[in-house]
This record gives structure tokens, C-alpha cells and sequence, in this order.
């Protein structure tokens, strides 16, 4: 039973290796959507400043530097101040930031102030700034409370000086830190996983039906349980194929830089491997290696075994293509797939809790960003039980229409 289970999974990796325009339409998506995610990242994080230092002194040095280090929130253009009213009246920056020229003076009696003049035509974006321009002048007085205190400030407990009169104690949840585009690379290779399980069996499956193969099938020595067994096979290992590459380079562009650097491998080369190709974090210690492969498994077996339910039910090798790739799509935005679950509103709450990317993209972020496993059992439980279903039904319905083909 084994060979024939082999044989039928080996036949489907084959035939989806000949089809290159499937394999585009599993890898696609999630590459789009990832690009996506960075353009989102780098334009909507960032808002263009004008910078006007009129101030000369060493306070107004200092204020003025930490105001150019803060990049992750700001796109700092400095310029005069007729330079600077010109630019915020075309819309070319989104806020003017002025340094006085008083500032020294005003700082040393505990009245300066940081002039800001904002473009609130949006809301969100107006926020944005002002949060930013918060953070900065707090860390005038308390640089821990800025993004140099946020990346390697305290952890437990510290009161930190701050100018708003109140203490902050800090209690850090974990120990690292992670840019919005790192958060993000779990569902998008969620994403991958789903549009390729989904479409590596949904596309054979209809085919088959298409071709009139079902019926040859069916016809065969191998028992239908070695048919259903080896399409579900066959799908796991296309998924796989297609997800493991990004997985290790992944992991490979974390090793690179510490083994470059110690190699005396030229500065460029460890830039460019430490930079745009650092898109995963540090390999975790292999308790969440170890949960990270099941939970990678129980979301690919899922899919796979849907994929299949929507070959059977479809039957169209085009219908299923486009119906696979809205469906991946859906379970990636109601799985979290631009934030987290808990932060989303309650009717799109209640919608995740039946979605099982939800619980694979949760768990994934748990593995690979905190310390500890927490929600591991409630995730690999919802994520087994769905594969244990899928795959049962897949069984039962390809069986049923193999027989009647």
C-alpha cells in the first residue's frame, strides 16, 4: 500500500513541477502581498518632515539629534524656514518641526518648547506625528523612553525620568525586538502555504474530473485509499517544495552575518546579508523549532485536504484556480494577516475564531518572537482537528466521486 500511495504522490509532484503557471499562481500571492507589506511599511511608517534648527547651542544640538535618529518614524528633510513653508504649503512634507533660537536659553529655566506645525488633514497620519514628536522630546529628558530606550533600554521595572511629572516602569515581554516587516513575514508565509495547498490539489483534483483520469483511476490496481492517500501526499510535499526554500533562506540569512563577521568577510557583503536579506529573525531554540515544523505541518495538511474538497466540488481547473486564490486570500486577512487577531473589531474576532490561519499565524508568532510557548496546545489542537477533518471529508467525497466517475 505504501508503493502505491508513493507512486500516485510522486506522479502529482511531477505533473506540478511540469506546470509553471500553477506554480506562479501558489507563489504569487504571497510575494505580491509581502511586497505590499514592505511598500506599506516604508511609506505609511514614515512621514516627511521639515527640520528648521535655528537654535545654535548644545541643547539645541542635542534636541535636533535626537529628532535626525529617529528614521523609523521620520523622513527628515532639513531646511530653512522659508524652504520648509514653501514645502508643507505644496504638500510636499507633512509637518514643519522648529527648533528656536531661545531653545538654550528656554531650557535652562525649564520653559522650551519645540514649535510643530502640522498638516492635519488626515487624522491618522496627523497622530502619527504627533506621537512621534512626543517620544522625541520626551527623550530630551529621559532618553530611555525613546527608540534608542525602546531597542536597548531597560527591562524590569526601571524608573525612567521623564518631563510629564509621572514614572514609567517598564516590564519587557520579551527580549527581542522586531520591525513591523519582520511581524509580518508570518502570514505571508502563511499565505504561501495556503495558496499552495489549496491550489496544488483543488488544480489536480479538477483536472483529473477533466481529463477523464478519475476515471482511470478508479480502474487501477491501487485501492481508493492509496488514491486519496497519495493526492493528500502529493499536495503536502508540492507545499512543502515551494515554502521550504523561503523557510531556509530564512534561517540561512541569520547565520551569514555572525559567520562573515567572523570570517573577515568583506563589510559590504555582511551589510547587504545583516540588511534587505535579514527578513527572519534569530533560529529559536528548538522547543519552538520543533512547535514551529508541527504548526507549519497542521496548517499545510489543512489546506491540502480543502484543496481537495474544492477540486471535487468545482471541478473546472480555471474555476478552481480563481476560487482558490480568493479563498486563500480571505483566510489570510481573516487569519490576521496585517495584525493581530485581538486588535481587529469584535464581529471580525468572532469570524477568526472559526478561521484556522488564525491560530497557525498566532502560533507562529509565539514560536519565533516570545520566549515562551504560550497558546501552543490551543493551536496545534484547533490546527490537527481541522486537518483531521478536512482530510476525512477529502477522503470520503474524492472516494464518492471517483466511484461515480
Amino acid at each position: 500500500m505504501m508503493k502505491q500511495i508513493w507512486a500516485m504522490a510522486r506522479n502529482d509532484l511531477a505533473v506540478w513541477l511540469r506546470s509553471p503557471a500553477a506554480i506562479a499562481a501558489a507563489l504569487l500571492p504571497g510575494i505580491g502581498m509581502g511586497l505590499l507589506v514592505a511598500v506599506l511599511t516604508n511609506s505609511v511608517g514614515q512621514q516627511p518632515l521639515a527640520l528648521v534648527v535655528q537654535g545654535k547651542g548644545r541643547l539645541a544640538g542635542r534636541m535636533a539629534k535626537i529628532v535626525r535618529a529617529d528614521t523609523d518614524a521620520y523622513l527628515i528633510n532639513e531646511m530653512a524656514a522659508s524652504d520648509a513653508e514653501r514645502a508643507i504649503g505644496e504638500q510636499r512634507v507633512a509637518a514643519i518641526v522648529v527648533i528656536p533660537e531661545n531653545f538654550d536659553q528656554a531650557a535652562s529655566i525649564g520653559t522650551a518648547a519645540v514649535d510643530l506645525y502640522l498638516n492635519n488633514i488626515d487624522l491618522d497620519l496627523a497622530d502619527d506625528i504627533r506621537r512621534s514628536i512626543t517620544r522625541s522630546t520626551a527623550e530630551f529628558d529621559a532618553p530611555q523612553l525613546g527608540l534608542l530606550g525602546e531597542l536597548h533600554g531597560p527591562s524590569k521595572g526601571i524608573l525612567l525620568p521623564n518631563p510629564f511629572r509621572v514614572a514609567v516602569a517598564e516590564h519587557d515581554l520579551r527580549q527581542t525586538n522586531v520591525s513591523f516587516l519582520q511581524y509580518q513575514v508570518i502570514p505571508i508565509v502563511v499565505l504561501i502555504i495556503v495558496s499552495a495547498g489549496l491550489l496544488s490539489t483543488a488544480i489536480l483534483t479538477a483536472r483529473d474530473f477533466e481529463t477523464g483520469r478519475a476515471k482511470m483511476m478508479v480502474l487501477s490496481p491501487a485501492g481508493r485509499p492509496s488514491l486519496v492517500l497519495g493526492r493528500l501526499l502529493g499536495g503536502t510535499l508540492i507545499t512543502l517544495a515551494l515554502v521550504a526554500p523561503l523557510v531556509a533562506l530564512g534561517f540561512f540569512t541569520r547565520y551569514v552575518p555572525y559567520c562573515a563577521e567572523k570570517s573577515g568577510t568583506p563589510t559590504w557583503l555582511q551589510a547587504f546579508f545583516s540588511g534587505p536579506c535579514a527578513w527572519m529573525l534569530s533560529v529559536p531554540s528548538w522547543t519552538h523549532s520543533l512547535a514551529l515544523v508541527v504548526l507549519l505541518m497542521g496548517v499545510t495538511l489543512t489546506t491540502v485536504a480543502l484543496g481537495t474538497v474544492l477540486g471535487i466540488a468545482i471541478r473546472d481547473e480555471r474555476l478552481v484556480t480563481m476560487a482558490g486564490l480568493n479563498a486563500a486570500v480571505y483566510l489570510f486577512f481573516l487569519g490576521g494577516g496585517f495584525t493581530t487577531v485581538a486588535f481587529l473589531p469584535d464581529w471580525i474576532r468572532t469570524i477568526s475564531r472559526f478561521v484556522p490561519t488564525s491560530y497557525a499565524i498566532e502560533g507562529l508568532r509565539q514560536a519565533l518572537f516570545y520566549p515562551d510557548l504560550v497558546g501552543f496546545n490551543k493551536d496545534i489542537i484547533v490546527l490537527a482537528g481541522c486537518a483531521m477533518i478536512s482530510t476525512i471529508l477529502a477522503s470520503l467525497m474524492l472516494a464518492r466521486a471517483w466511484r461515480r466517475s
